[in-house]
């Protein structure tokens, strides 16, 4: 275990628990700002240098890193399960914890008398809705024992949620998620974007897609439909230890009309947006997703998909377009072809004034109900 000392040797009487710091996500970011906002410390699994450098963000609290870097799914599982468990006696030092992704065997470990909030991103789909597909990755040899440790992470899970004071979430899609699943009451609080920070610029000649390159993300979807409309440009931002950025690349090799790019820092990030045509979001059953509202606090319409949280931020047809579940290349070009250069500017102040319904302002006033 790591403690980076506080840069001010102040002694904080909040904690906010996440999971890793593993790529730059909105889960990341929002606790980054939840953090900076309640003036808490930091504890996760670990801070990889792939994820935000929480200092050049202004993050002045104490950090702890519970356990080493690790990629490989299963064992980064196992581990930072014991780390969370066995490594975070110091809890016990605060007044308020906040869990954040799937940490909340620590629970165990604060002070009877301390308020335990947990944000659940989503309940842990690898034990719910998606616990058939992560079991039909599983040899068949081995489907036994990963069925009786599910059952067991499953139980203990819920039994650690008996200890939680409120739970917050993302979006009504996850509340709903929540209940249907758990059972229990959620208070929505959605992750804040600061508007200030995405601005219209210009407009250049490509569309972009900001993801993780994973298959959750439906990136290959994207990318084969760019493929067939060689006269659109397409920018992919990527960050460096996304899971399956070989087999995307192979999928876009050799398409001069895309471009993948290490997601950069803050200021690139940003202008990258701010000057793009549209952003393209099509992710599978998303918790809420943050990209676009970043987009459209630039001005920029999204093509996003008819699921999960997308279907409370993007306004069809007047912030954006939403095509029909699944996200087929078929309905991805096709929406491409009804995005328009010329649409998408003649949509650009619905979608400024769109995103003033996440502001910063807005959840800073909300936490600290809570909190």
């Amino acid at each position: 275990m790591k403690i980076y000392s506080s840069l001010d040797n102040k002694k904080r009487k909040t904690i906010i628990l996440h999971d890793t710091f593993l790529y730059k996500g909105g889960g990341e970011r929002l606790i980054l700002m939840m953090a900076k906002t309640l003036d808490a410390d930091i504890a996760s699994g670990f801070f990889s240098k792939g994820s935000f450098d929480l200092r050049e963000e202004g993050f002045r609290g104490k950090m702890i890193e519970l356990s080493s870097e690790i990629f490989k799914k299963g064992f980064r599982h196992i581990k930072l399960k014991r780390a969370f468990l066995f490594k975070t006696k110091f809890l016990k030092e605060y007044e308020t914890v906040i869990f954040s992704g799937d940490c909340i065997s620590a629970v165990r470990n604060t002070k009877k008398t301390s308020k335990k909030i947990y944000y659940c991103h989503t309940p842990p789909r690898y034990l719910y809705d998606l616990n058939h597909i992560y079991l039909s990755k599983v040899p068949f040899y081995s489907k036994i024992f990963f069925k009786i440790g599910f059952f067991i992470f499953k139980y203990l899970y819920e039994r650690d949620l008996n200890n939680i004071d409120l739970i917050l979430t993302n979006s009504i899609n996850t509340k709903k998620r929540i209940k249907n699943f758990l059972g229990l009451d959620s208070e929505v609080l959605y992750p804040p974007v600061k508007l200030e920070d995405f601005k219209w610029i210009s407009q250049k000649d490509y569309y972009i897609s900001v993801s993780r390159l994973s298959t959750a993300k439906r990136i290959d979807n994207i990318v084969k439909a760019f493929k067939q409309m060689p006269d659109k440009k397409l920018i992919v931002i990527y960050g460096i230890n996304d899971p399956q950025k070989e087999e995307i690349f192979e999928i876009g090799k050799n398409c001069k009309n895309i471009e993948f790019v290490t997601c950069p820092g803050n200021k690139g990030f940003n202008e990258y947006i701010g000057e793009s045509i549209a952003g393209i979001c099509i992710p599978i059953d998303e918790d809420f997703g943050m990209v676009p509202i970043e987009s459209m606090a630039a001005g920029k319409p999204v093509l996003g998909v008819n699921e999960g949280g997308l279907k409370e931020t993007i306004i069809d047809k007047k912030t954006g377009i939403l095509i029909d579940e699944g996200g087929k290349v078929e309905d991805i070009i096709k929406a491409i072809k009804y995005l328009t250069p010329e649409k998408c500017l003649s949509m650009r102040n619905d979608c400024e004034n769109r995103a003033k319904d996440f502001s910063y302002d807005s959840f800073e006033k909300k936490i600290k109900i809570y909190v």
